[in-house]
């Protein structure tokens, strides 16, 4: 999966643009590798601009006619009810909802097109998330339940098929990532596909000594790392935003299976 940002304030500064760019570097994501793009306009930072819905649907459903159009796959980043709904009139392939389908108006939207989703883990709001309690008894118990628990009531309401992503550094500890990390086999005997969006994040930056940040080059190195260690752990889907050098660690993860299940 590859990002594609039509926000003017992603802290990945060169995923983000304008819509004169926007088909181009599409098309150039899916030529590098991304089998779907991840098209979002709203950051989950505390200090992100705020956009109107209308402001955000003028940016994501422009991105996703152009994109669809050229037979590529196309997810939608929003936890808004209106913008998804938007979304899925313009062509969307699958919703992608980083608050965890805690509305009833977004698992409306999913059913009523039959659409696929993707419930990820996060406790409190996005771009509040810092101010609820981040403390965790047994992180992985917490992450593991929540996403059975949820992806069934999405999955008995009636949406489409559900990815599950764990939520790699929204509100967590570096420990508690790894102890994500360490705990995938897990998320991935809930049988269904499991989707990581660890690109550029700050835990990376504290497992190379570096204070939380997203701005050091080194995380190109490390989002590779990282993301070809979960594939090999089996993981279906990978958000990053630098699809070519991902893309090439992953194709070595599969020739190595491949080569395996022959012999």
């Amino acid at each position: 999966m590859g990002i594609l940002n039509v926000s003017n304030d992603s802290p990945i500064h060169e995923s983000i643009f304008r819509e004169e760019k926007i088909l181009d570097r599409a098309i150039q994501l899916h030529s590098e590798g991304a089998d779907i793009i991840d098209i979002g306009a709203v950051s989950t930072s505390s200090l992100a601009e705020q956009l109107s819905t209308s402001e955000e649907i003028d940016r994501v459903c422009t991105a996703i006619s152009q994109i669809s159009k050229e037979g590529i796959l196309t997810s939608i980043d929003t936890w808004n009810p209106q913008v998804a709904e938007a979304a899925v009139s313009a062509g969307v392939h699958l919703l992608n909802d980083v608050s965890g389908f805690r509305k009833n108006e977004m698992i409306a939207v999913a059913v009523k097109n039959s659409t696929p989703v993707c419930v990820m883990h996060m406790r409190g709001e996005p771009r509040k998330h810092y101010d609820v309690d981040q403390e965790y008894y047994d992180i992985n118990h917490e992450v593991t339940t929540f996403l059975e628990n949820k992806a069934l009531e999405l999955e008995n309401a009636g949406t489409g098929q559900v990815w599950i992503d764990p939520g790699f550094e929204f509100g967590k500890s570096v420990l508690d990532n790894v102890k994500m990390f360490d705990d995938l086999k897990n998320l991935l005997i809930l049988d269904r596909p499991v989707l990581i969006s660890a690109s550029r994040k700050g835990f990376l930056a504290e497992l190379l000594g570096y204070q939380k940040r997203q701005d050091i080059p080194e995380l190109l190195d490390a989002t590779l790392a990282f993301n070809v260690l979960c594939a090999f752990e089996g993981v279906h889907i990978v958000r990053v935003h630098d699809v070519k050098t991902v893309n090439s660690g992953i194709t070595i993860v599969n020739g190595i299976r491949e080569l395996l299940a022959e012999n």
